[in-house]
């Protein structure tokens, strides 16, 4: 091993986040023959300065530090395998067994409002709505679970990383996407969740890294990222949103939705949307596509915007601003004040419909002619 392949990283303790944590098991592994020293630092701020000073090779953060602190002189092209990126909830039932009326303490906006698009009959309240949660994210982890233990609630949400530092193996559900089974509630991640970046300066040899970086991952952030710059910062805690790198074959077998509603005997020749450079062959299972899911939800949970899309990779970019774009024209209509049809026949088709829609339930007469969205929503 020449000294070429020794590099300094410079970790600082974890923060909740699952990064540090990450990175340590990354240069215990020594992946590809690399000569990873480890050098503790005590915050990330002082691990970045000493970055930007030479003295060291690699700093480990999490994608939404990154995003938040985007520095011109850092690459953010290495990118490890990203961890899984939905919560778990803490408690003994899952979200569909809560009793009746139970009360889930969510970290976030958006959780919180999928929560309760899953279960309009409990209540969901954000940590800081119940009491006065201490500040440290492991001692805020650690009074929650007090909390259920002692009956005041019957489970909280939280991230994977945070979940493992609790001195007991409390019981956790995972919120996940469920593209195997449309029957359960599905809870999209948050954005940039499960990212872990090794920021190099500029002229950092990153072609050393190249076997044990992924480059789907890295192509994900970059496009999650993106999609984030054009969406209004008061927003942002309130959309869920995953881009993946997939392979066919696994698209295929998401039996939940896509898969199962092909209806073909040879699904991979027959989806057309599929096609590659040869209109008349269809992908190989083994291609890759990237799966791209965005969506917000009322302040109730009972209205939401959603887009999917899957595309080829070479077609990330227009592939996402596509997304992106229907999104927005679905919130725009999401925020409109319908009118009244006017016309004779129309009107009465319309009156009928309605009427209907009351009569089981699925209307209340309040938002008959009120925006899906309200002020309050976004």
């Amino acid at each position: 091993m020449s000294g070429d392949d020794r590099f300094e990283v410079l970790v600082y303790p974890e923060m909740g986040d699952g990064v540090s944590t990450h990175a340590h098991k990354f240069i215990e592994s020594s992946p590809d023959g690399l000569d990873l020293v480890l050098k503790e630092v005590p915050h990330v701020q002082t691990a970045i300065d000493l970055l930007l000073d030479g003295h060291g090779d690699v700093v480990p953060v999490s994608g939404e530090w990154w995003y938040n602190n985007r520095h011109k002189d850092l690459s953010s092209l290495l990118v490890l395998p990203r961890r899984e990126p939905t919560r778990v909830l803490v408690g003994e039932d899952k979200p569909e067994y809560i009793p009746k009326g139970g009360i889930i303490l969510a970290d976030c906006e958006v959780i919180k409002r999928q929560l309760l698009r899953s279960r309009s009959d409990v209540q969901v309240l954000l940590v800081e709505e119940f009491g006065d949660a201490p500040d440290d994210v492991f001692d805020r982890v650690v009074w929650l679970e007090g909390l259920r233990k002692d009956g005041s609630i019957d489970g909280f949400v939280t991230t994977r990383a945070l979940h493992s530092t609790l001195p007991s193996r409390a019981r956790r559900h995972t919120l996940g996407i469920q593209r195997q089974d449309d029957s359960r509630s599905r809870f999209v991640p948050i954005p940039l969740e499960g990212y872990t970046i090794l920021l190099t300066r500029k002229d950092f040899p990153s072609s050393r890294f190249s076997k044990v970086i992924d480059s789907g991952a890295s192509l994900s952030l970059r496009i999650e990222i993106m999609i984030l710059d054009s969406i209004e910062p008061e927003m942002h805690d309130k959309i869920a949103l995953v881009v993946e790198q997939r392979k066919v074959r696994t698209i295929l077998q998401d039996v939940g939705n896509r898969g199962r509603t092909l209806g073909s005997e040879n699904p991979l020749t027959e989806w057309k949307s599929f096609t590659v450079k040869d209109e008349k062959q269809g992908p190989k299972d083994s291609d890759p596509r990237i799966d791209i899911i965005l969506e917000t939800l009322s302040k109730d949970g009972t209205v939401t915007t959603s887009v999917e899309r899957i595309f080829p990779i070479e077609e990330s970019h227009s592939g996402a601003q596509n997304v992106l774009f229907n999104w927005q024209q679905l919130l725009k209509i999401a925020r409109e004040t319908p009118e009244e049809e006017k016309r004779g026949r129309m009107k009465q088709i319309m009156d009928d419909y309605i009427d209907d829609l009351v009569s089981k339930g699925r209307l209340s007469d309040d938002r008959i002619y009120s925006p899906l969205f309200k002020d309050g929503d976004y």
